[in-house]
């Protein structure tokens, strides 16, 4: 579970920002119960006004997988260099931190990029268990490797790698390389788990997106049949979705249909006419189960597209309830602002944007003089909160 985040120079965030899942005293479900004595929160919802920056939070966020897992063998990928954007595109150094928990380990990986050259990539460990120590995993600058955990890497010397392509993680390299080292192959499949609807052009629910989906679908009937289930309950008269997919000699097709109850033989529906909240739920609700499911970090920008308010806060609270004994994790980003009134303050973030266009984002428990048991909904409406849109019209 990821615990805190830092990053600076990255979009519209020009200083350093922190993001702490943090917590304590905090006794619900919707928090891990971390043996750190920490409580680490599950569920995490942003906002702000338009272009304020959220959804560059959530590009944070996704950046991290991309960057971790990159397929070192792509000769001819779709973005040159490393996918992400700097302060209005200058050259500075963009500096990145995640702490997060896994396999009953603190992990500190640290990274920081400059026109698309690592210039410095760190990993450490901390086991979770009285009078442990933090230790170095790896550590590099620019391609070449500082140092090797010996009793991580064995057999392996820092003399017989070859040099790291500057624009590659050395997660990456040694995961898809002949080496296989146990720690890294964990931090790359935790990693390679977060599931996202948004790529790094801030598109929602984009193809590849929505192929990934389907192929979820296609691969696990037991995860259709509850995303049917779910859905039945905001689309009446919607039964179930016929997924079929054509391997072709060169690529392949899938085709949707829902299955409606009608008086009527001819009952499907071709996908592409279904509304739009059926298939925003279709595809989020893949991403959703599929990491309650595996324990997975789930990132959803605009989680309320096509949604009814309502629809909203039934779906945040069958994350919440179903991720009760689990450890799944939803980050996610909303312009439809009831959900605040079912989380707490330090559940809820808030981004704003200055007049230099820097943005910034801080937690609402940061607020000062905020109580617990505030009407966080109908305080933020009357801007005592910050983060509050002012249009000129």
């Amino acid at each position: 579970m990821i615990r805190k985040v830092k990053f600076s120079n990255f979009y519209s965030f020009n200083k350093e920002q922190e993001i702490s899942f943090l917590a304590k005293k905090k006794k619900t479900y919707d928090y891990y119960q971390s043996k750190t004595d920490d409580q680490i929160t599950k569920i995490a919802g942003f906002i702000g006004g338009n272009a304020s920056g959220k959804t560059n939070v959530m590009r944070f966020f996704s950046f991290l997988k991309f960057f971790v897992c990159r397929n070192i063998n792509d000769e001819f990928p779709l973005m040159p260099g490393i996918a992400f954007k700097t302060f209005f595109g200058n050259d500075k150094l963009s500096n990145f931190y995640v702490e997060f928990e896994h396999n009953n380990n603190v992990f500190f990986y640290d990274f920081s990029i400059k026109k698309d050259i690592i210039t410095k990539e760190s990993l450490y460990i901390k086991a979770i268990q009285a009078g442990s120590k933090k230790i170095k995993i790896f550590s590099r600058q620019l391609s070449t490797i500082d140092s090797l955990n010996e009793n991580y890497f064995k057999n392996i010397s820092i003399s017989a790698l070859p040099k790291i392509r500057e624009d590659v993680s050395f997660i990456a390299f040694i995961k898809k390389s002949t080496y296989s080292v146990d720690i890294i192959n964990s931090v790359y499949d935790y990693f390679l788990g977060f599931k996202t609807n948004i790529n790094e052009r801030g598109e929602i629910n984009h193809v590849m997106h929505q192929i990934d989906a389907l192929k979820v679908y296609l691969s696990d009937s037991e995860l259709k049949k509850e995303v049917e289930n779910f859905i039945r309950h905001f689309d009446i008269g919607l039964n179930s979705f016929e997924i079929k997919e054509d391997v072709r000699e060169k690529g392949f097709s899938i085709t949707v249909q829902g299955v409606h109850s009608t008086k009527t033989e001819n009952n499907k529906l071709d996908f592409g006419y279904e509304s739009r909240g059926t298939k925003s739920l279709f595809f989020v609700m893949a991403n959703i189960l599929s990491a309650l499911k595996n324990n997975n970090v789930v990132i959803i920008d605009e989680l309320e597209t096509g949604f009814h308010p309502e629809a909203l806060n039934k779906l945040i609270g069958y994350f919440i309830d179903e991720d009760k004994n689990k450890k799944a994790q939803l980050i996610f980003s909303s312009h439809s602002l009831g959900f605040m009134n079912k989380l707490d303050m330090h559940q809820i973030y808030l981004v704003e944007k200055n007049n230099k266009c820097e943005s910034s984002v801080f937690r609402l428990n940061q607020v000062e003089g905020i109580r617990p048991d505030e009407n966080f909904l109908s305080k933020y409406m009357t801007g005592s909160y910050g983060a509050f849109p002012k249009i000129k019209v």
